[in-house]
């Protein structure tokens, strides 16, 4: 009798230790479309969300951005700024305030941004990789995944929120047998709140 007791404590202490820990998918951001200013995915299966830095006194690092290029490209910037080992996500989409809605397949990533950035949809990462001890940049290359925008409201000088997923595979800009996974990609952004939207 004192045997079963015994394996019943050690199978709930076991139970107990494993729900401790949450996965990393349980720490995404949920999917919505209405302006949440939420961001995250996971990168070879760790979770990754924007986080705001300390700055100085003329600027703040700011963990999430949405630029606007070339008039009809949208650029979404997300920085972790707090992690011991930095890392950036980017994900360039062409002529997004003229298509909306969609799939956009992505092509090939310079690693490069805005004008200087390839005339495709793409996302480029840099990444602390513990293999070399140093960061790496990873980009993405023809058909190797895809954003999904699946909601954008334009009210001009009130509202302007995009919402999507995405995922990919990019492969290491030196080294091009090196790649990883990007997956479970959401986010919902609304640019005139984001401004003012703290990222921890």
């Amino acid at each position: 009798m004192k045997t079963i007791y015994l394996l019943l404590i050690v199978l709930l202490a076991t139970a107990c230790d494993s729900d401790d820990a949450p996965s990393q998918e349980s720490l995404l951001p949920p999917i919505t479309m209405t302006g949440e200013n939420t961001f995250g995915c996971l990168i070879d299966g760790k979770f990754f969300r924007p986080r705001d830095g300390n700055g100085n006194f003329t600027s703040t690092n700011r963990g999430m951005r949405v630029r606007q290029t070339e008039n009809v490209n949208i650029e979404l910037d997300a920085r972790d700024f707090k992690s011991d080992r930095t890392s950036n996500i980017l994900i360039h989409l062409e002529n997004l305030n003229l298509n909306g809605v969609g799939v956009y397949t992505l092509g090939e990533s310079n690693g490069l941004t805005g004008i200087d950035g390839n005339d495709n949809n793409y996302i480029h990462c840099r990444i602390w990789n513990d293999e070399t001890n140093s960061y790496e940049g990873y980009v993405s290359y023809t058909n190797s995944g895809s954003v999904e925008i699946s909601y954008i409201n334009f009210i001009q000088d009130e509202e302007n929120i995009r919402s999507g997923t995405f995922e990919t595979r990019l492969v290491n800009i030196i080294n091009p047998l090196d790649t990883i996974k990007v997956e479970l990609g959401r986010f919902d952004l609304e640019s005139y709140s984001l401004r003012n939207t703290t990222f921890n």
